[in-house]
Formats: structure tokens, sequence, C-alpha cells
């Protein structure tokens, strides 16, 4: 049995959909592709952070699915920037996927539905635990060289 913190509901096994990289092949070529566009401009895509702000106000798993996806943004744009490199392009690429996974209301378990935010959850927990290691990186290197500018201003 698996507890959805958004809506308190107990499911079954049969009734969570396959998790991990099962769930991306919904997102298309073009989903990506939109997505990487917005970025290489320097900027989130206007529904993207509509979203993540309603997340921010939602339940705990909300709220890490905001969070990471954030912190997921953050490294795609200073890797674009060329400023953050230990991101490998396979890194990258599964970024964007998930980002555009979470962009999708009509995934697995559609958005506006209760729980509907789980199936992000899991894509999102899936690539943070992959990719932990360079999101350290990441977050040390962000430490080192973003925050202090932001403190001078």
């Amino acid at each position: 049995m698996f507890e959805d913190c958004a809506t308190d509901q107990v499911r079954s096994a049969a009734q969570v959909p396959m998790a991990r990289r099962g769930l991306l092949y919904l997102v298309t070529a073009h989903d990506v592709q939109e997505l990487r566009d917005a970025l290489a401009q320097g900027r989130c895509p206007p529904d993207l952070e509509a979203k993540l702000a309603g997340l921010a106000d939602g339940s705990l798993s909300e709220r890490y699915v905001e969070h990471n996806s954030r912190l997921f943004i953050a490294l795609l744009l200073a890797a674009l920037q060329n400023s953050f490199t230990k991101a490998t392009p396979a890194d990258r690429e599964r970024l964007l996927r998930v980002l555009a996974y979470v962009r999708k209301d009509d995934d697995a378990i559609p958005d506006y539905q209760p729980g509907g935010f789980f199936d992000d959850q899991q894509e999102v927990r899936a690539a943070a635990t992959e990719l932990k290691p360079v999101l350290l990186d990441f977050k040390v290197w962000r430490l080192r060289h973003q925050v202090p500018v932001m403190w001078r201003c």
C-alpha cells in the first residue's frame, strides 16, 4: 500500500503507476525541445512557473516537487551558461525530461485529480536519487559562486 501525502489517500500497488523512467515515455521530443528552448532564453516557461508557484503552497509532497524542480531548473540554467560544467549531457537530458513531465497536466495521474502530483513526485524523487552526486556538486558550486554575488547586491 502507498500513502499519498497530498490527499491522505491510501492506494494499493495496483493503483500506483509504474514509477521511475517508465512514466517519462509520456514526454514527447516536442515537450523537451520546447522546455530546452525556453531555458536557452534564460527563463522558465510561464506555465511551468505558475504550476511551481501553486505547488509551493501545497502539501509536503507538492513542495518537494516544487523545490527540486527549481533546483533542476537552476542547474540547467547554469549549465547552459557554461558556468556549471559537472552535469553531463545525459544528466541534463534526464532533468529536462523530468521537468517536462512535471510541466504536463495530463500525465499518468492528471494533475487536476486528487493525488495528481503523486506520479510527478515519483519522477522527481527518482531523478534526485539517481543524480544525487551531480546535484550535491551543483549545490556546493552555487554556494561558492552564486550566493556571494547575491549578497554583494
